[in-house]
């Protein structure tokens, strides 16, 4: 500990002196035969001091602190905020390019899924149309059918001629495609390749 005395008589605390010592709150010594009755005797504050003894606060005790074990402890402190500070910078310069990297090669992939997922639609919505208008030509042939049952036939003739006019203008039937018509990379895509072959089996 830093060795103090009383700020008036001079006497230092010692092993021999037995007398108290207190701390004023403007920063001046004094021992217990020389405490002010209400101002200090080196600044006219008023006095207000704290026993100096081992129950004294932390931040109390660091005005007593010895100046070599005050420096190495702030050469710790110094030295570990270096070292955060360098391992931080590492972090930056080194891993997070890093991670970015990873990031855009994902976002990538996602896109390329994205634009499989587009073409498969655009595949779908036309097989869709293909198969509406298979839809409709049997239900007109079915139509054309009924009418005929129900009317008496006047000549073989224009009877088949208007069916066979229908046979010609009837479109092809449509068939159910799989995903070996849609091409696209075989990275970063499985996944949604295997979901689109059992959405397609639900088709069949």
């Amino acid at each position: 500990m830093f060795m103090f005395f009383c700020n008036k008589c001079f006497f230092p605390k010692n092993v021999e002196n037995t007398n108290k010592y207190y701390f004023s709150n403007c920063g001046h010594v004094f021992c217990q035969s020389c405490t002010p009755t209400g101002l200090c005797y080196i600044c006219k504050t008023p006095y207000a001091a704290r026993t100096i003894d081992a129950n004294m606060t932390k931040s109390m005790a660091v005005y007593f602190e010895s100046p070599v074990n005050a420096f190495r402890r702030f050469q710790k402190i110094v030295q570990f905020q270096t070292m955060q500070d360098a391992l931080n910078a590492h972090y930056y310069v080194n891993c997070l390019p890093q991670q970015i990297q990873a990031a855009l090669k994902k976002l990538n992939g996602m896109k390329r899924i994205d634009a499989h997922l587009d073409e498969k639609l655009a595949h779908e919505t036309t097989r869709i149309e293909k198969l509406k208008a298979y839809l409709a030509y049997k239900k007109r042939s079915l139509q054309e059918r009924h009418q005929r049952h129900q009317r008496p036939a006047r000549g073989r003739s224009a009877t088949s001629t208007a069916y066979s006019s229908g046979r010609n203008s009837r479109p092809k039937t449509p068939t159910i495609s799989t995903l070996s018509d849609v091409t696209m990379p075989s990275v970063d895509c499985t996944k949604s390749t295997n979901l689109s072959n059992q959405s397609d089996s639900f088709l069949d």
